[in-house]
């Protein structure tokens, strides 16, 4: 009986662990987890962007964690690769852009993602709202060419 009762406590301990593992998946592709009633036309539009060959995506995940459903996308290029990026997003009716900046996104990231040049971060928390955080230690990005005083 008291195997049992310790199978029993392991086998729950590993069904809760799977769980929370399965509450994020990894995105060998890019692409957002978009809210069910989200505008298809502009869904389509950012999507174009983000898995267009010219801007050079390295890895990204999605959590299923309500309220945000967050994904974040990592991306590596040149500073003009950026700032197409950028233009192409901005281009999009209706959608707003947060360029926010990291010193170093290596130490934001653990081991889940890579540190890239920049990120993209989605929450359907601010649904019509792109992030991208810009690594201001990416080597490949002479971020003189943006200017913009850091």
């Amino acid at each position: 009986m008291r195997n049992r009762t310790k199978l029993a406590c392991l086998l729950l301990i590993l069904t809760c662990a799977a769980s929370a593992w399965g509450l994020s998946i990894d995105r060998p592709t890019p692409g957002l987890y978009f809210p069910k009633d989200y505008d298809k036309k502009r869904a389509q539009a950012i999507e174009t962007v983000l898995q267009d060959k010219q801007f050079h995506y390295l890895n990204g995940l999605t959590s299923y964690w309500s309220p945000a459903f967050g994904t974040t996308l990592v991306y590596d290029g040149d500073i003009k690769s950026l700032q197409t990026f950028i233009a192409r997003l901005m281009a999009i009716p209706d959608m707003h852009l947060r360029l926010t900046f990291s010193k170093d996104l290596s130490k934001e990231t653990g081991s889940a993602l890579s540190a890239g040049a920049w990120w993209v971060k989605y929450s359907h928390v601010t649904p019509d709202t792109l992030e991208i955080r810009i690594n201001l230690a990416a080597r490949q990005l002479d971020l003189s060419e943006l200017g913009i005083a850091l």
